[in-house]
């Protein structure tokens, strides 16, 4: 398989000194204007701990995340956490019973606990990322800068995604400066991206906005990510069409227009997507659905077989059986994993009529590692923390998109913190910008309402003089 392939060839080391060399030259002419705070530390880190899991190896991942939990504790203690909302102090109790379930799991299936400790990791940091910068209280200036700031990163990681085309060629690892490995960081990147210039543009786009959105692509194009071409399309026609209004015809025309070209361009794109397996190979819909069909085990051909198999089909069997036994202790505590990161020994896919070595979506393997009540209560943490924010519609966007990355795709958006973190700040982003909107659509009715009853009592005091 051609992703496959670029996944694990390594990477000529005179190539990747250059390419990191570009990268960081190109910091250095840029980036300016930078607060040092903890905020901005994490922001940075974030985008770019690839440097280090690309230069150091595995070192380099070990220090991403101890300076990733050094940075965590200095926000907490600088942070005075008040005035929480019902639904968030809710959230966090249920975080709370999460934590009791992970780590129960680990004892029961006798793993060590630092081991758990190492795995809890990647929950703890983004959900107390979301209380600390709560406790922040950041005012208009400091969200303005934080959301300009990520938007600006963005621009880089296109540049660099660019650098990575002309440098290595397309390849599923080194995605721009967020990592090295996993090229699905790319989609969520884009989507998150999309979403929050959206709201931060006053939901609509205008002119030059049309390029950001178009050259986010890049980022997965350049991991020859096949899915970003279902997935995208869908989430710029949400956006578009989520407001009834006098512009609802000429946007729905662009939708008609744009969505269907993004699909056809992604297709030919993208070697595994069109029957020729090349760039720009010729566009054949069945063929497309037909691979995407059979990549994900929900054809009639992987149906048929004896196992099942595929992120898709695996999981609908885990799923299955679950539903079967809710109160088997293997689905309702899951198995844990060992100390080297794999599932326990006892675990065996044939019992639960999957084929060996099998990919399985997030949701199957969330419930095998720790058991379906736990996936049930930290994928409720994540969507009740997307639904702090003041727009239902972009609540839901963003919610569908993480819903679909669990059940379908590797759920990275909350079981990784490349994508969590980003979600988190994304949550706040669109906060912030969907509130000021809100305040300024206000202020504006206020005025023409003032002015309406000003002209109006102006005419009545007219009429009684005369």
């Amino acid at each position: 398989m051609f992703e496959f392939k670029t996944s694990i060839h390594a990477i000529p080391a005179n190539q990747l000194y250059l390419y990191y060399f570009l990268l960081f030259a190109l910091y250095l002419f840029f980036l300016r204007k930078i607060k040092p705070t903890y905020l901005t530390a994490t922001i940075m880190l974030l985008f770019n701990q690839g440097f280090l899991a690309s230069l150091f190896g595995n070192i380099g991942i070990q220090l991403t995340k101890a300076v990733f939990v050094f940075l965590i504790f200095m926000l907490l203690m600088k942070t005075k956490i008040s005035g929480l909302t019902r639904k968030e102090r809710s959230t966090f109790w249920i975080f709370v019973g999460f934590t009791g379930l992970f780590f129960l799991n680990y004892i029961l299936n006798q793993v060590n606990l630092v081991w758990a400790l190492y795995q809890y990791y990647k929950y703890f940091f983004p959900v107390a990322l979301y209380y600390a910068i709560k406790g922040l209280k950041l005012s208009d200036t400091d969200n303005k800068y934080y959301s300009h700031l990520i938007i600006k990163l963005l621009w880089f990681q296109i540049v660099f995604s660019v650098l990575k085309l002309l440098v290595f060629g397309l390849r599923e690892n080194i995605i721009g400066s967020l990592s090295n490995t996993g090229g699905g960081i790319g989609i969520g990147y884009a989507i998150m991206g999309t979403i929050m210039y959206w709201v931060m543009r006053g939901e609509r786009f205008k002119g030059k906005d049309w390029l950001f959105v178009i050259l986010l692509l890049i980022i997965p194009v350049a991991s020859n990510k096949r899915a970003i071409w279902l997935i995208y399309p869908l989430i710029i026609a949400l956006l578009m069409l989520n407001r009834i209004s006098r512009q609802t015809s000429r946007k729905i025309s662009t939708v008609i227009i744009l969505i269907p070209i993004i699909i056809y361009v992604g297709f030919r794109l993208n070697p595994t997507l069109n029957p020729e397996k090349k760039l720009w190979g010729s566009f054949d819909m069945e063929y497309a659905l037909d691979y995407a069909l059979s990549y994900s085990g929900a054809s009639e051909e992987k149906l048929s077989e004896e196992y099942a198999q595929g992120r898709l089909g695996a999981s609908s069997a885990i799923l299955a059986n679950t539903i079967r036994d809710p109160l088997n202790r293997e689905f309702l505590l899951g198995f844990g994993k060992s100390r080297g990161g794999g599932v326990s020994d006892e675990f065996r896919p044939e019992d639960y009529g999957l084929m060996v070595g099998t990919m399985i979506s997030s949701i199957g393997a969330m419930i095998i590692q720790m058991g379906w009540l736990a996936t049930l209560l930290i994928i409720s943490v994540f969507l009740r923390l997307i639904y702090t924010i003041p727009d239902r519609k972009i609540a839901r966007i963003v919610a569908l998109y993480v819903l679909w990355d669990i059940i379908f795709y590797s759920g990275s958006m909350i079981n990784a913190p490349i994508q969590s973190v980003l979600l988190i700040l994304s949550i706040y982003v669109i906060k912030y910008h969907s509130q000021k909107h809100s305040e300024y659509g206000y202020y504006a009715a206020k005025q023409v309402s003032s002015s309406f009853n000003g002209s109006t009592g102006a005419a009545i005091a007219s009429a009684q003089l005369n």
